[in-house]
């Protein structure tokens, strides 16, 4: 397959990251090595399909390659939300379609028990909190948004709790929204720190190489992967690294590149987190499609995260972070009008990747190399599962949520650069105004 043609690039702006103590240096892989099986991407579902490959092969060697520093890479870029069910689940009604959506729920939440079982049983210090989602509206048409969302609710038995008045400013301290809609089923967390202890307590017979990007890739098998200072030889491979999967050669015109974008605060002093009242951690998500979504974090810090754009190179800096950071100062004042003297600490983007189809990127490619990406967006929880259950069919064990990521489609083919990348661009600028004071 040749040379890699897209390579992650890291920034040292991600809040989540630098919040953090400091890392002790990175051990990259150098010279040449052999291992049983490859992992590229120390993302949630590399991380999760590492730790499930050595509790299986307790015997094997494996190796977990990561580009830049564990926490840094987009998994420790995301707002934190470890979701059961989609923000707006489709259901209809018809028997076929609840069935579907209770099927995704379930894997949902079963990669939410893996990853809470590992927190549990190895301590790992993330501010891990099952704190549920609150679905909120400032506006009329965002209202209506959370009626349609609890008759889907409805529809498939989840529970929720409406929150309105004096009941939703006692829930988030705030008067800004109208109206919410808690349901109870997501965990909270400090992203970064769950990928950095993630990575700490993994097997034994799991070694992990920090600032090795692949950038060859000779295939087989055995395949040959050649970074900067190594090589490693292997039978089987698998590539957990989303939407930079298309640098390998797979899915080159399937992915659609796009950065999403997040802002902290410095923390609050005692008198201002006193101002706000209610709850010390809670976590808000838009009723709008392209809405804001507000945490407001055990340390004191309030999160803001509107946005995206797209990036074909899935590049998170320059003027988009520039006009992604003004758009969150907006946001913040609207909601903490008594803390628009509160500036930022951090701006940052976070690159994922997308079908328009929704279908993601599962199971055997070609003989020897595997994959799971492209989750649109629940790469928390849909990742860890997905990482987990393609590590269980390398290993040949089935089960009835494999057997359901198996039949899931597969992203459709794009329309070609640069039409690919104005449509999503004009179709965000169109979310956004449709979202208007939801933003």
């Amino acid at each position: 397959m040749g040379a890699v043609t897209l390579l992650p690039r890291t920034r040292r702006d991600n809040g989540w990251f630098e919040t953090l103590p400091e890392v002790l240096p990175a051990a990259p892989l150098v010279g040449p090595t052999e291992a049983d099986v490859v992992v590229v991407g120390a993302g949630f579902t590399g991380l999760a399909a590492a730790r499930r490959l050595g509790e299986l092969r307790p015997d094997a060697r494996v190796l977990l390659l990561e580009a830049g520093r564990i926490g840094n890479g987009a998994a420790g870029r995301s707002s934190g939300f470890g979701i059961d069910h989609a923000h707006n689940i489709r259901s209809e009604g018809f028997a076929e379609a609840v069935e579907f959506e209770k099927q995704q729920i379930a894997l949902n939440r079963a990669g939410l028990a893996y990853l809470n079982d590992a927190v549990t049983s190895h301590d790992i210090d993330c501010d891990w909190i099952w704190g549920g989602k609150t679905h909120a509206a400032c506006t009329d048409r965002g209202s209506t948004e959370l009626e349609h969302f609890a008759a889907t609710l409805d529809r498939i038995g989840e529970p929720y709790e409406v929150l309105e008045g004096d009941a939703l400013v006692d829930r988030l301290g705030i008067d800004h929204y109208v109206r919410g809609l808690h349901t109870p089923g997501t965990a909270l967390m400090q992203p970064a720190a769950l990928c950095r202890g993630l990575a700490t307590s993994l097997p034994a017979n799991v070694v992990v190489h920090e600032e090795t990007t692949v950038t060859w890739l000779d295939a087989g098998p055995p395949h040959e992967l050649w970074t900067d200072r190594g090589s490693v030889r292997t039978p089987e491979l698998l590539l957990a690294n989303n939407g930079f999967l298309s640098g390998f050669g797979f899915y080159r015109h399937h992915l659609i590149p796009v950065v999403t974008w997040g802002s902290m605060t410095r923390p609050l002093t005692d008198g201002e987190s006193a101002s706000i009242g209610g709850p010390r951690t809670w976590g808000v998500i838009p009723a709008a499609p392209s809405g804001t979504t507000v945490r407001r974090l055990s340390d004191g810090r309030i999160l803001i995260r509107n946005v995206y754009s797209y990036s074909r190179h899935s590049l998170a800096g320059g003027r988009r972070r520039q006009r992604a950071g003004r758009a969150h100062r907006r946001a913040f004042e609207a909601r903490f009008p008594g803390l628009v003297h509160v500036p930022f600490e951090y701006t940052w983007g976070g690159p994922l990747s997308m079908a328009r189809n929704g279908e993601p990127v599962f199971g055997r490619l070609v003989d020897g190399i595997f994959a799971a990406g492209v989750h649109n967006g629940t790469g928390l929880s849909r990742g860890t599962i997905c990482g987990k259950l393609v590590a269980e069919m390398m290993c040949s064990e089935g089960s009835d949520l494999l057997d359901a990521m198996l039949a899931r489609g597969r992203p459709n083919r794009n329309v070609p650069d640069p039409v690919l990348g104005w449509g999503v661009d004009l179709y965000a600028q169109r979310l956004r105004l449709r979202s208007g004071r939801e933003m």
